[in-house]
């Protein structure tokens, strides 16, 4: 009986975390760190903290981020030049805002388009 007890919550503190996380999709040669969804301290979102960096020779000048959060989806843009290496750490406010608070992590959090400075898109 003691060794099941302690098997169950050894198995519960190691799924715990997965069950946290969000799904985060890296493609088009943006790798995505990490993805939070912002809270105004009200109660409600403020959009979303996202990391990432580019990969390609070109630097990227828009990264078009798709998040699905309490089941609705968003599309977040961050334009700028984002050369190639460098982490980028921005909050994106142009969408995910003033929703119902739901804890910072999305259900879902992938780099739907990029635009390269030399004209390709992804």
């Amino acid at each position: 009986m003691q060794r099941a007890l302690r098997a169950l919550v050894l198995l519960a503190i190691l799924v715990a975390p997965t069950i946290a996380q969000a799904r985060i999709v890296s493609r088009f040669g943006v790798t995505i760190i990490s993805c939070v969804v912002n809270s105004n301290g009200a109660g409600l979102t403020n959009g979303i903290n996202v990391v990432y960096y580019n990969s390609h020779d070109s630097p990227a000048i828009e990264v078009d981020f798709l998040v699905n959060y309490l089941g609705r989806k968003y599309l977040l843009i961050d334009r700028g030049t984002f050369t190639r290496g460098a982490q980028i750490n921005h909050n994106l406010t142009n969408a995910l805002t003033g929703q119902p608070w739901n804890g910072s992590t999305p259900k879902l959090c992938r780099v739907e388009r990029v635009y390269l400075a030399n004209g390709r898109t992804f």
